[in-house]
């Protein structure tokens, strides 16, 4: 298993494309942050904490873990070296953990711009400022689990389809829906349990809750299943076409 997750680090980085999406993304990251003039500019926000970063990063991760993991069983099935991973004496759930682990570990690194960004608001803040580091946790640990279930939607999609172009788009779509979407729905309802409840369904309610700080086992809990039930579909797809 734990060769297919250096497997997929080394496809990643023996081809420009993708230095050229990670870059995009730390440029992108950068001037939305420091430079230019919007809602997540953190010297105009005037407050000295990491919260705008947080908001932000679902969304460019929305476009930047389906583009990464947009060719991990397309281009295999594609490709027809699927076969060749199939004879291999590893089960499906360790073939698709390998694909899964090897995306995270190049996901996470995106992740050390947070580090640099929060040495840059404890030097600039004031000394009257006091940083609120359990947001900052809640909100890192927030942000892996909500990758995590980012990885796993894109690799249901890559398993589903040939064409990368087609996984990227679906992987898109899917994990939008289910970031934003099930809000979005919510509001919809009068009924207050049946707000809470749809609104739950969601991935922004649960990250949201984190992100102040809080992290309670029904968010851990509603993660780790959203993260199962992905990879769980991705295994019996690949069952399918191993048949």
């Amino acid at each position: 298993m734990w060769a297919l997750v250096k497997r997929e680090l080394l496809s990643f980085f023996t081809t420009p494309l993708g230095y050229i999406i990670l870059g995009v993304f730390f440029i992108v990251n950068g001037l939305l942050l420091w430079i230019f003039d919007n809602g997540f500019n953190i010297i105009d926000s005037g407050f000295a904490d990491l919260n705008l970063y947080f908001e932000l990063m679902p969304w460019l991760f929305l476009f930047l873990i389906p583009a990464i993991g947009m060719k991990s069983f397309s281009e295999e099935i594609k490709s027809g070296t699927i076969s060749l991973l199939f004879s291999k004496p590893i089960s499906l759930w360790e073939l698709i953990l390998g694909k899964f682990l090897g995306i995270l570990s190049l996901v996470s690194s995106s992740l050390l711009t947070s580090f640099i960004y929060l040495y840059a608001i404890l030097n600039l803040k004031l000394e009257t400022d006091v940083f609120d580091w359990g947001a900052f946790w809640g909100s890192f640990i927030g942000l892996i689990a909500l990758i995590s279930v980012f990885i796993s939607i894109t690799i249901v999609s890559s398993c589903f389809f040939k064409n990368q172009v087609l996984s990227f788009l679906i992987a898109v779509l899917i994990s939008f829906f289910h970031y934003y979407g099930w809000s979005e729905i919510a509001l919809y309802f009068t009924n207050n349990s049946l707000y809470l409840f749809t609104d739950a369904i969601g991935i922004r309610s649960h990250y949201n809750q984190m992100s102040k700080g809080i992290i309670d086992s029904k968010d851990l809990i509603y993660f780790a299943g959203q993260l199962f039930l992905f990879l769980f579909i991705a295994v019996n797809q690949l069952k399918k076409i191993k048949q």
